[in-house]
């Protein structure tokens, strides 16, 4: 019984091996996609997951992926070429990022598609593509042909595994087009009842999208592959020979140590660091609001790394958001909605003053701005509006009961300056003139809405500016919010893990939040530039490991 309930076997290898070829630890997109590649071409593969169910931050994200010159593109008839997206990403990313980060871009395009097509040959995974474009479109080799979504799929494929895929805080029955095209964000009981049928019918065959649909798909594939599956399974230490090469993994299951041995090579996919206090203290010095993560994100595979001799970079990256507090396997997270992009809302920092355009893409980032010291020069921000905004987005209405001081409610802008602690003044001062450009139509400090063509329409969709005049005025935080810390273990182009002189350390790959992200928290994406590129890079860590002798 214990077999059963903790590890898939199939031939080669024997239930009594600690053996294989590869050992991947973590059991995300990236993993799946590393454990899938080396699987097909004759590996056996072992996968370790810390927790009792499977798929990580990808099970419970969107499920949306950012792949350059994918076929669904081209069968559509849209240009897209290595030139361009290259372009793109240099034109798109901070400055001084292309001189560390050149030669990882080349490989994450060019490989990509090779990625998707591998995916989509060995396992029952298919995308759409959707009509979201690059947010840079006056950039360079900017497309709105990058970003697929995953189609439904049934978890019965999954046999007794199908209760084994981590739920999400988001409700993931329906594509994000089918979400969009409901308008679950402002309508979401009119919507809900439209999509009754359409949702009957998902839930009667158990049908799932975004990332629950993305793990069905990559697990059926390793499962048909004959891929080992270790549940509740704690990696704590990699086992290294004489010459400094990785040869295994020891693990803790229920209070006893294993250890598991890799004949080629260890992959680490274990996600970001943002659960463990310590580490985030150290690394991302700023104050988090909530994170939308399992909780079981704590860092293990970057500890692993830097005791074996690993390099760190980025560490003070992540998936940055606002967000609004909910439960989820009873502690407080944060649900990954976009909530501060209103008519009628300012982004104000610690002097009541606005510090950018609200709509502006990746405001999120604007909240980590350092000065010369690094400080930072935002914190403590602050969203302000009133009940109209409040009354129009039904879903802050909701969530706010998770946390009772998470909304903020005043009589008048001075009441809400002191409970905000703001400037009295500074806030009244700025409300006033947002109001006056609301008046007029145009913003002359950050030209909000006007600047690009994101902006433009975005203000299309919402509104440009609506005046903040009606009380009971309101407030909430402005504080980061993780989907997943960004930095970590410092790779080559090819996914090997190196050490601070540049050195590879044989016999370890790493992609995921494990890695030091090539894009770092100012995304090239709307969406998708987590899971695409982190599942390309597990394809680039087992391509590397058939090509490679360790």
């Amino acid at each position: 019984m214990y077999a059963l309930m903790n590890i898939y076997f199939a031939d080669p290898v024997p239930p009594e091996s600690n053996v294989t070829d590869v050992i991947v630890v973590g059991s995300g997109a990236a993993a799946l996609t590393a454990a899938l590649t080396v699987a097909v071409a004759g590996k056996t593969v072992r996968i370790i997951e810390k927790t009792d169910v499977l798929g990580g931050t990808s099970a419970m994200s969107g499920g949306m992926t950012w792949l350059p010159v994918n076929h669904y593109a081209e069968r559509a008839g849209l240009s897209d070429s290595f030139a361009e997206a290259l372009a793109y990403m240099r034109a798109a990313s901070p400055k001084g990022w292309q001189e560390t980060e050149d030669e990882l871009w080349k490989s994450q395009i060019e490989n990509g598609p090779q990625m998707l097509k591998l995916v989509e040959a060995h396992s029952p995974l298919r995308f759409s593509l959707t009509q979201i474009p690059d947010p840079f479109e006056e950039c360079e080799g900017a497309k709105s042909s990058r970003i697929l979504a995953v189609e439904p799929l049934s978890k019965a494929i999954l046999g007794w595994w199908r209760s084994r895929v981590r739920r999400s805080t988001l409700p993931q029955r329906l594509t994000f087009q089918e979400t969009v095209d409901a308008k679950l964000d402002r309508h979401p009981i009119l919507g809900m009842l439209q999509s009754l049928p359409l949702l009957f019918r998902r839930w009667w065959s158990d049908s799932m999208a975004q990332g629950n649909g993305l793990i069905i798909g990559l697990l059926k594939g390793c499962l048909d592959q004959g891929c080992l599956i270790e549940l509740s399974t704690r990696a704590m230490t990699l086992k290294t020979d004489d010459a400094g090469v990785v040869t295994g993994v020891q693990v803790e299951r229920y209070g006893a140590l294993h250890t598991f041995e890799a004949r080629s090579a260890v992959v680490l996919a274990t996600g970001g660091f943002e659960w463990d206090a310590q580490m985030l203290a150290t690394y991302f010095p700023s104050e988090v609001d909530f994170k939308s993560s399992p909780s079981s994100n704590e860092g293990d595979g970057h500890k692993m790394a830097q005791a074996v001799g690993a390099v760190f970079a980025h560490m003070d990256q992540g998936n940055i958001v606002i967000q609004p507090p909910v439960t989820y396997e009873g502690e407080l997270h944060g649900l990954p909605l976009r909530i501060h992009a209103e008519p009628d809302a300012i982004i104000v920092d610690r002097y009541g003053r606005r510090f950018a355009s609200e709509y502006e893409f990746w405001v999120y980032d604007r909240i980590m701005d350092r000065n010369e010291a690094g400080e930072l020069i935002h914190q403590p921000a602050w969203v302000i509006s009133h009940w109209p905004m409040v009354k129009r987005t039904p879903l802050i209405r909701w969530y706010r009961r998770y946390k009772r001081d998470w909304l903020l409610k005043a009589s008048s802008i001075e009441e809400l300056a002191e409970r905000t602690k703001l400037p009295v003044q500074n806030l009244k001062d700025t409300v006033e003139r947002f109001n006056g450009f609301a008046r007029t139509g145009r913003d002359l400090d950050f030209k909000r809405g006007t600047s690009n063509t994101y902006e433009r329409k975005l203000a299309e969709n919402l509104g440009l500016m609506e005046e903040i005049d009606t009380p009971p005025y309101v407030a909430y935080r402005f504080r980061p919010s993780l989907l997943g810390t960004k930095g970590g273990v410092r790779t080559n182009a090819r996914g090997q893990a190196l050490r601070a002189d540049g050195t590879v350390i044989p016999g370890l790959y790493c992609a995921g939040n494990v890695m030091a992200s090539p894009t770092g928290a100012r995304t090239p994406s709307q969406v998708g530039t987590t899971l695409g590129p982190y599942m390309t890079w597990g394809f680039i860590c087992g391509q590397t490991i058939l090509q490679s002798n360790r």
